[in-house]
Formats: C-alpha cells, structure tokens, sequence
C-alpha cells in the first residue's frame, strides 16, 4: 500500500488544477452551517451556565446530525425552513454583545472616531480658569529653573 501524499498547496504541483483546488460548498451546506451557528448562539443567549451550555449544544449537533443524510430536496428544504422558524420564535430579546459590538459596554468609547472628544467638551468653564491656573500651572512655573 502506497502512502498518500501530503495534502495542501506548500505540496502541491501548483498548477492549479483542479485535484489541488477545495470544492467549494454548495449553497445548502452554507444555508444549513447558518443556521447551526444561529442556533448555537440563540442557544448561547438563553443559557447562563457554561456547562448546561455545552449540554444543549450536544443536543443541538445531535438534531442536526441526525438530519445529515437527508438525500430528498423538498424534505431538506422543509427541514430548513422550519429550523428558520423555530429560531425566530426562539430569538432572545436581549442577546449577548461581544464588550467592542454596537450597543455594548465598549462601543464608542473613543467618540469622534478616534479623534477624542471635542474641545468644547474639554475646555476649562471660566469660572474655574482662575483656580485652575493657581492651583496646577503656578506651582509648575515656580518650580522652573531660571533661563
């Protein structure tokens, strides 16, 4: 027996045939590894603990799993169309936000893109410009050694 040989383009003849080039998905395994991975987070979202997380998750594969070899269109269509639904009715109202994602504790920390916020925010009130420059700007310049 022959051993097979090393996979993957550092072996390759790169040519570009076709035997070195992946297939690419078709479009239901993209619609189906969606799906999973909306589930997994809807699931995600309902659960609290990691571990009854894990739990449902393996359930999760299970259901999928057992739906893998699937061979009829319409049923495989079916299939998806109600897996689509049912995580609508299962949409969490408030899901988890990554701490950087629009409407989290981390999104827009730097306003103005980057830029900080703006000098009319920064600027000292008039009111407290005399008693900034006594207490923080005085002490400095005395300190300063002569020219």
């Amino acid at each position: 027996r022959e051993p097979t040989p090393p996979c993957g383009p550092r072996h390759s003849a790169g040519d570009g045939s076709a035997s070195e080039m992946a297939a690419a998905p078709s479009a239901h395994t993209l619609r189906v590894c969606g799906i999973y991975r909306r589930a997994l987070k809807t699931t995600f979202n309902w659960t609290v603990d990691r571990s009854a997380f894990i739990a449902e998750a393996l359930e999760l594969r299970q259901q999928f799993e057992a739906n893998r070899n699937v061979k009829s269109s319409k049923l495989a269509e079916k299939l998806c169309a109600d897996a689509e639904k049912q995580l609508e009715v299962w949409k969490h109202p408030d899901p988890y936000k990554l701490p950087w994602q629009f409407g989290s504790s981390k999104y827009m920390r730097y306003p103005n893109d980057g830029a900080g916020i703006s000098k009319e925010l920064c600027d000292i009130p008039e009111h407290l410009v005399d008693k900034y420059v006594e207490l923080y700007y005085l002490p400095k310049v005395k300190n300063l050694p002569p020219v």
